[in-house]
């Protein structure tokens, strides 16, 4: 029985929806069926891998189309900095070809899971790889988070917003912030404050069984502002004042194909530009 790979490339690159099809091609001569998936890739039921071919954003939509699926991701960098990608597209054949070969590992990266409670109902949930980041909308005043772990206050921060990480996630916005770097393969989350207001507020990693609550308080009662909790940079959510975002470790994993032998301090330097 043939293995299937599907390929999902980025519908805006254009250079990415050119190489699918020439990846189709190349993995069929090989002996894989495969599916090129432009849309959402929620009907995916079963994969060898999904080939990915874009930049962090386009992989971080597919981690969560494919959550709980158990296929592998294999990233071809069609972006710009591409932490998540593998390798870049001028070594894509390169990289299918070690695909083929089985010469590769897979890490497991931890997600984040969680939903938005408005009046004491669940209003929406979500499935994060990187962050969940709630924050105020530009022209309105700060807003106070108050953030409680496993149920207990932890401290009030009033500023911009808080942003809560996965290790996979801590390169993203949570450094561009001032928060730490996590190894990806690590089990905790990292709380960073965003432009907070008064003292600094450091940043805050807690173990990964833990849960993180923020409840959003806008200024005053006749605050018209507007807040919003946005998941990877991709979806966005309007939060209201004393809205609680819940946010722990997702139940699944995702799966991230590594086929090449640098650790991930090597690829932090060179994505950082480090001398």
């Amino acid at each position: 029985m043939k293995k299937t790979v599907v390929i999902i490339p980025n519908p805006l690159k254009e250079k990415s929806l050119e190489f699918a099809p020439v990846a189709s091609k190349y993995l069929e001569e090989k002996g894989y069926n495969t599916e090129i998936i432009t849309g959402r890739a929620d009907g995916i039921k079963n994969a060898k891998f999904a080939l990915v071919l874009g930049g962090d954003g386009t992989i971080l939509r597919a981690a969560r189309q494919l959550y709980g699926k158990n296929i592998p991701i294999f990233g071809i960098n069609f972006g710009r900095l591409g932490y998540l990608t593998e390798c870049g597209s001028e070594d894509a054949m390169d990289g299918l070809n070690k695909l083929i070969s089985g010469e590769y590992s897979v890490e497991e990266r931890m997600m984040l899971e969680g939903e938005i409670i408005r009046n004491g109902e669940a209003v929406a949930s979500f499935i994060s790889l990187n962050e969940v980041c709630a924050y105020r909308a530009t022209l309105m005043h700060a807003i106070s988070t108050k953030l409680y772990i496993n149920g207990k206050h932890t401290e009030t921060v009033s500023g911009d917003g808080l942003i809560v990480s996965t290790p996979t996630g801590s390169t993203s916005y949570n450094l561009s912030a001032g928060g730490p770097v996590l190894t990806p393969n690590s089990q905790n989350i990292v709380i960073t404050p965003v432009a907070s207001h008064g003292f600094s507020h450091p940043s805050i990693v807690t173990d990964g069984t833990d849960t993180a609550s923020m409840e959003i308080i806008f200024g005053s009662s006749d605050d018209n502002g507007v807040a919003y909790l946005e998941v990877d940079g991709n979806e966005r959510y309007e939060l209201l004042s004393g809205d609680i975002v819940n946010v722990r470790r997702a139940k699944h994993k995702t799966k991230i194909i590594k086929a090449t032998d640098k650790s991930f301090y090597q690829i932090l330097r060179e994505k950082l530009s480090y001398k």
